[in-house]
């Protein structure tokens, strides 16, 4: 029989109530939940930063209400369930079949490359792609510094002369398919790529930067320049490259070395590394090279040290931790095709010593120093943090000594975060080895009571003979990059 319109409204009513008081409870409950301060976590795994923590109380952020701001703030991003969250509304998207728009320019546009040599302090003055303040070459002034007039330690400020390697830019298993843009980065068959464009002015400021470091330590040590290329430059056809915008970095690379100083000795990687893309050289979920990249590279800079390297059967201890997800993975939203192809992090023990001394950054603004591993023994991390395997991670200041080699050779690597996976195969070559992240090393000095931060301070202090720069050439010619290397690299 068929109810009547009252009997309809009653039901109706009921059906509103009942959805009224699920969805009441379901607030209760996620209100409860945002309660639970023991359970609020402090660090993203996902997108690898700590979160807001919960604002100190004052009356002046009380008044304008910003105290009130990030108490939301902080309750927002360290939801308990946050990530859980995300990660469900990406797997939702990926059902409705939302997927990253097909890639033929991200909107950002390089400089053209030129050619030779150039006026390096007035394209370091010229805005280009990012604004770029003129470098400040001398301790307080800014005109360019006068060569040494000291036998023995002059450095040349002619510029090198343009380098002549053969490389016809074409490798073994270069990418051809097209890319699609998710988050920002480019993915292609399960992998992602970022991409470099090409800054005049930010690229003569970081040569500038060299120079000025390689006059100061003139008859002291050598310097080495190694600009890492990225994955899309290494990985990529020059045609998917170019449908990018995205610059040559062989022939960028090579524009900083022909204008650095020719006491600098210049490491050369991307004809090695091209020729060897049909090996896992470079993550698929993460913008760093593998160790196996990284040891292509270390084999250039043993040409240009003139020293033999090892082979990799050399070592007789290595590691291979599985899963990881890398920054590409957490850049592009978590993007299936690259859940779907989780890396592996091969690393190799050095043989003379394992052994580390590392200072860790504090929330205070304090370091402390650790007795850790230069390889270290990863498997209980979380899979987004598996590349941490080498040289402790992004430290300040690092020490070994390898007591396996007695003839007081020493070396300074300054790195980002690509020189972790290099680092390990310098171990075996000297007796003294430290390295520095420029982006913190700054702060630790302060800490350790050494007024002066710069690179030549710190070789005469350890009598360092060799100074290695390992940057990755996306990084070193980055505005914020350059603003913290110009405090150190003098």
């Amino acid at each position: 029989m068929k109810p009547t319109k009252q009997e309809y409204q009653r039901i109706r009513f009921r059906s509103i109530q009942i959805k009224q008081l699920l969805f009441l409870g379901f607030l209760v409950l996620m209100g409860f939940i945002g309660l639970l301060w023991f359970a609020r976590p402090k660090t993203s795994t996902v997108e690898k930063r700590d979160l807001a923590k919960f604002p100190s109380f004052s009356l002046a952020g009380l008044w304008d209400g910003s105290f009130f701001s990030d108490v939301s703030t902080w309750y927002a991003d360290t939801y308990p369930l946050r990530e859980g969250l995300i990660d469900a509304n990406t797997k939702l998207e990926q059902l409705y079949g939302i997927r990253g728009e097909q890639m033929i320019n991200n909107g950002e546009k390089a400089d053209e490359i030129p050619s030779g040599s150039v006026d390096l302090e007035e394209l370091a003055g010229r805005t280009t792609t990012e604004t770029a303040a003129p470098v400040n070459t001398q301790n307080g002034g800014g005109q360019e510094p006068q060569p040494s007039t000291e036998q023995g330690t002059q450095a040349s400020t002619e510029p090198a002369a343009p380098v002549t390697t053969e490389y016809n830019g074409q490798g073994a298993n270069d990418v051809n398919e097209d890319l699609q843009k998710a988050g920002s980065i480019y993915i292609a068959n399960g992998a992602g790529y970022g991409v470099y464009y090409f800054s005049e002015s930010n690229s003569a400021r970081y040569c500038l930067l060299v120079n000025r470091l390689a006059k100061n330590l003139a008859g002291k040590a050598q310097v080495y320049s190694m600009l890492c290329p990225i994955s899309a430059g290494i990985m990529l056809s020059d045609e998917v490259r170019e449908s990018t915008g995205a610059s040559d970095e062989h022939a960028a690379t090579e524009w900083c070395y022909q204008n650095m100083d020719p006491s600098v000795k210049t490491v050369t990687m991307v004809p090695a590394l091209k020729a060897h893309n049909d090996e896992y050289i470079f993550f698929r979920t993460d913008h760093h090279w593998t160790a196996l990249g990284a040891y292509y590279a270390y084999r250039e800079w043993c040409k240009e040290k003139g020293v033999t390297p090892h082979e990799l059967s050399y070592f007789e201890k290595t590691y291979s931790f599985e899963g990881f997800l890398g920054t590409f993975y957490a850049n592009s939203n978590k993007n299936a095709s690259l859940a779907a192809n989780p890396d592996t992090v091969n690393a190799y023990v050095p043989n003379g010593t394992n052994t580390m001394e590392m200072y860790v950054a504090n929330n205070d603004g304090s370091f402390t120093k650790y007795a850790w591993r230069i390889v270290n023994d990863v498997s209980n991390y979380a899979k987004s943090e598996l590349y941490a395997t080498f040289a402790g991670g992004d430290q300040a200041y690092n020490y070994v000594h390898n007591e396996e080699i007695t003839d007081g050779s020493s070396v300074l690597i300054v790195k980002d975060s690509y020189g972790n996976a290099f680092i390990p195969f310098l171990i075996d070559h000297y007796e003294h080895i430290y390295w520095i992240d420029f982006r913190n090393y700054k702060k630790w000095c302060g800490w350790a009571g050494y007024s002066d931060p710069s690179i030549s301070n710190l070789v005469e202090r350890k009598n360092i003979q060799d100074v290695i720069l390992c940057h990755n050439i996306s990084i070193a010619t980055a505005s914020s990059a350059l603003e913290a290397m110009e405090t150190i690299y003098k």
